[in-house]
């Protein structure tokens, strides 16, 4: 089991639990998040200065190559590692960097969630590819799941409820299914055929675990990842509160008592809608907060919003004060910067600004909250059935607790050492949202404000979806099918793939090998067979 200690952001659990290990004798693995910019190696850098010897070694997905750093790695007394190592780890690979180890320390929740999806595209390649290996009941496997996606895509109830539809395949009629995949599993491991591998494993996964039937797909995850654990397990979070740990009997939470006094510091809630769509029809957001936020007293101002928003957020601040940033800095007398979500926890580059501006809502994609809530039940024997989005109890206690964590964290990244006098700006329309932040920060001044932000006008003439060209992919599947349909009307018997790309331009049989997904319901109805490198018209 783990212990997760909730320690709060910025009290300096990681330094602590680095000290510890410093001073240990124990056989420890330390595992953080990132690698990049030189960061593993500061941890143990700083771990070994710390001991005042080298006891600590990093060790990336570069090493894991190379002979020297791989021994190197086993042999130290404290390992630093990444999250992702650590998933590999956990499906069953570099077991000797865990080896006698007595100390396992996670820095931050360890995600082991890896989404797999089957859409058509998978579906029509278990036709077209898996075929030649002689199994007929991949082809049945295809139609069922064809079948099941046209009756679940044409639902009207399943429309009407924003229905997430959960799939079983437990029956013993699939049975079948299973037993042939993991037979092919074998074949194409022989004939080293990484691709074909991959795309079965999908199917695999779908058929054992269950899956969630939305968007024109079945959404399944890995279930190969286990949890790796040593003799004492410890995971250090300031989001203790985050949902996920109460999904799982690995988790028990030790709630820490508050070290900061926040009674200075200022929070103000602007009721706007900063989803990632809603952002998109926003034209000024970044000049009407400015308008409405004082810099006065400022020691750094930092905006935060999402990756693909940050150069806009750029250029309105340079709108707003009519110059560039270095000369708005120059001007001000103090930095202001912007960052995204994704690019924020455990960063210290701003732990001197004193004001910070949330303008994005870090939502995940739906479906990531939905099969993280699926992949604990899974692994805890608990049923699983049907949700509509944003009615099931717990998914909904995974997103909120989610996204308050992303926000808790982005704006912790300011005034570090105390909050002080910090003057936080959160733009979002979720009240859970901010009441679960809040929490985490007792005794901070509230403020709620409403603000008017200008939308982008549509024109007239885009109203309307625009009618959509048929593309040249559209135009050969088309020809493919006239092809097919005058020759069968001639009473020919069959006629190669050859002949027929010679007839439409294609030079390369891969690129032919990509319409037959779209072909593939044609093929049927017309009761014509693809065998190999011909077309027979029955």
């Amino acid at each position: 089991m783990f212990s997760v200690y909730g320690y709060e952001a910025g009290a300096g659990k990681s330094r602590n639990a680095q000290q510890y290990l410093a001073e240990t004798e124990d056989r420890a693995l330390y595992v953080q998040r990132f690698s990049k910019d030189g960061e593993l190696i500061a941890t143990a850098e700083r771990i070994n200065s710390l001991a005042g010897k080298e006891i600590a070694v990093a060790f990336t997905g570069e090493d894991t190559k190379k002979k020297k750093a791989r021994k190197r790695a086993i042999d130290a007394r404290t390992l630093c590692i990444t999250h992702k190592m650590y998933s590999n780890i956990c499906r069953g690979d570099h077991q000797d960097l865990i080896a006698n180890r007595r100390i396992l320390v996670i820095d931050e929740y360890p995600d082991l969630l890896e989404q797999i999806t089957v859409t058509n595209n998978e579906i029509g390649r278990l036709w077209t590819e898996i075929f030649p290996y002689g199994f007929a009941e991949t082809d049945d496997l295809a139609n069922l799941l064809r079948n099941m996606a046209n009756k679940y895509s044409n639902d009207s109830e399943v429309l009407k409820n924003r229905e997430m539809v959960f799939v079983d395949f437990q029956a013993d009629q699939y049975d079948k299914y299973k037993e042939v995949i993991g037979q092919l599993l074998k074949k194409t491991e022989q004939a080293k055929r990484t691709d074909h591998k991959e795309l079965l494993f999908k199917f695999q996964q779908i058929l054992n675990n269950g899956a969630y039937f939305y968007e024109g797909g079945f959404h399944t995850f890995d279930s190969t990842p286990k949890f790796a654990m040593l003799d004492c397990n410890i995971i250090l979070d300031a989001n203790w509160f985050d949902y996920r740990y109460s999904l799982s009997t690995k988790f028990n939470v030790i709630k820490q008592p508050k070290i900061f006094d926040y009674s200075q510091a200022e929070f103000y809630h602007y009721d706007l809608n900063t989803s990632k769509k809603a952002l998109k029809n926003y034209i000024n957001l970044t000049e009407k907060a400015l308008d409405r936020i004082d810099l006065k007293d400022s020691s750094g101002v930092l905006f935060i919003t999402e990756q693909g928003q940050k150069e806009q957020v750029e250029k309105g601040i340079e709108s707003y004060f009519n110059d560039t940033l270095d000369g708005i800095q120059e001007t001000l007398g103090m930095p202001v910067s912007t960052d995204y979500f994704g690019n924020l926890i455990g960063k210290n580059t701003y732990r001197h600004f004193n004001t910070v501006i949330v303008q994005k809502t870090p939502n995940f994609d739906y479906g990531t909250y939905v099969l993280t809530n699926f992949f604990y039940k899974y692994h805890e024997n608990l049923p699983t059935g049907s949700i509509s989005i944003f009615q099931d109890e717990d998914v909904e206690k995974v997103r909120l607790s989610t996204i308050a964590g992303e926000i808790y964290q982005a704006i912790r990244r300011i005034s570090r050492d105390n909050p002080g006098v910090a003057k936080i700006h959160v733009f979002n329309s979720n009240q859970e949202v901010i009441d679960l932040v809040l929490k985490q920060m007792p005794g901070i001044q509230y403020h709620k404000c409403q603000i008017e932000v200008n939308k982008a006008r549509k024109e007239a003439g885009e109203k309307g979806k625009k009618e959509k060209k048929p593309s040249l992919t559209d135009k050969r599947i088309e020809e493919v099918k006239s092809i097919l349909s005058n020759l069968k009307q001639s009473g020919k018997s069959e006629i190669t793939k050859k002949e027929i790309r010679n007839q439409i331009g294609i030079n390369n049989s891969g690129n032919f090998t990509k319409l037959m997904v779209d072909l593939l319901p044609f093929l049927q109805i017309n009761q014509i067979r693809n065998e190999g490198q011909k077309f027979i018209f029955n």
